[in-house]
């Protein structure tokens, strides 16, 4: 792999809460429509141990205003002006009901004045889009010589009404961005990029049209019979994978950042590795909710912007979202 370095993370969250009982309690019909072809047990256990007390809602801004906040506070990060952006890469699912076929892509190379860019879009990986971006701009990095930098972002936003996933997650709300470089010299150094998808479980979770509007539907079913027996075991192929390009191991990771899906998840994430309770950072998933695709910039911007990232240090981020897609990537600081 060509060297290529994080040479910036940011991003936004919207002013706004509400709290998670409430956005439940607004959407009870369709939260006991959803569950109620579940065990009496796992209705329970859907609703326990979600660790999410407020989540963030877009009203005063939209979601492309979080996306461009979050890009120009990267780029300023990452030293790197508009105009030496060379690919632009978007890779939201959910932004919005009104704009869900739009890329940011296009919009925010004119507004941030990187006139050269190659702008794209995709909208298949979900929590996991993260680890598809960076593994499509890498290698577009290694084909063309011309493409040194990239800002790839994101904005999620739960269409009206479907804020609940559960018995998965709440949604919150959140724009990011994160700046690779393959001329700096700071920044952490991406060792691996591996992803997996499963198309046959497209539909377990899908965008559907309800009455004029879109729509979250989740196929608890599905999910509690064919994702969930194949969750964790994707994400430790993956994990194995990345570490063993690199001749590592899981006890020489310093920091694991996962998503924030749920406390239950992150347990099981932890469980799955054999890691002690601790061993994941603490995170803003409690006053955040789950940002979707933006999880991982949110706690590795926070992780670093605390201090907690030293030289020489191993991250290996993980995650998985609908598609049904899975990823691990792993860099040195």
């Amino acid at each position: 792999m060509i060297e290529v370095r994080i040479a910036g993370a940011a991003y936004a969250v919207p002013p706004e809460t509400e709290l998670v009982a409430d956005v439940l309690e607004r959407e009870r019909c369709r939260v006991d429509a959803v569950l109620a072809p579940l065990s009496e047990t796992s209705r329970r256990r859907a609703m326990e141990g979600l660790g999410l007390a407020r989540v963030r809602v877009s009203g005063s801004r939209s979601p492309y205003e979080l996306v461009r906040e979050s890009a120009a506070r990267a780029l300023e990060q990452a030293a790197l002006a508009p105009r030496r952006v060379d690919l632009i890469l978007d890779y939201s699912t959910l932004p919005g009901e009104e704009s869900q076929y739009v890329s940011f892509a296009n919009r925010l190379s004119a507004e941030l004045g990187a006139e050269g860019s190659l702008n794209l879009t995709f909208k298949a990986g979900g929590c996991a889009g993260l680890h598809l971006a960076m593994k499509t701009a890498i290698g577009w990095m290694g084909a063309d010589p011309q493409i040194r930098s990239a800002l790839l972002v994101c904005g999620d936003t739960a269409p009206a009404g479907s804020r609940s996933m559960l018995p998965i997650t709440v949604q919150g709300d959140a724009g990011s961005a994160l700046v690779l470089r393959r001329d700096a010299g700071v920044g952490p150094t991406v060792l691996a990029v591996e992803v997996q998808t499963a198309g046959y479980l497209h539909d377990a979770i899908r965008l559907a049209e309800s009455d004029g509007r879109i729509e979250i539907c989740v196929d608890s079913l599905r999910m509690e019979n064919e994702v969930m027996p194949v969750y964790y075991l994707n994400l430790l192929r993956l994990v194995s994978k990345a570490l063993g390009q690199a001749s590592l191991g899981v006890s020489d990771v310093d920091h694991f950042i996962y998503s924030n899906i749920s406390q239950r998840d992150r347990d099981g994430f932890r469980r799955m590795l054999g890691l002690p309770e601790g061993a994941l950072p603490a995170t803003a998933m409690a006053e955040y909710g789950h940002t979707f695709a933006s999880d991982l910039i949110v706690n590795y911007a926070d992780l670093r912007r605390a201090g907690g990232i030293h030289p020489g240090q191993l991250l290996l981020f993980a995650s998985a979202g609908i598609g049904f897609a899975w990823g691990v990537t792993l860099a040195r600081a």
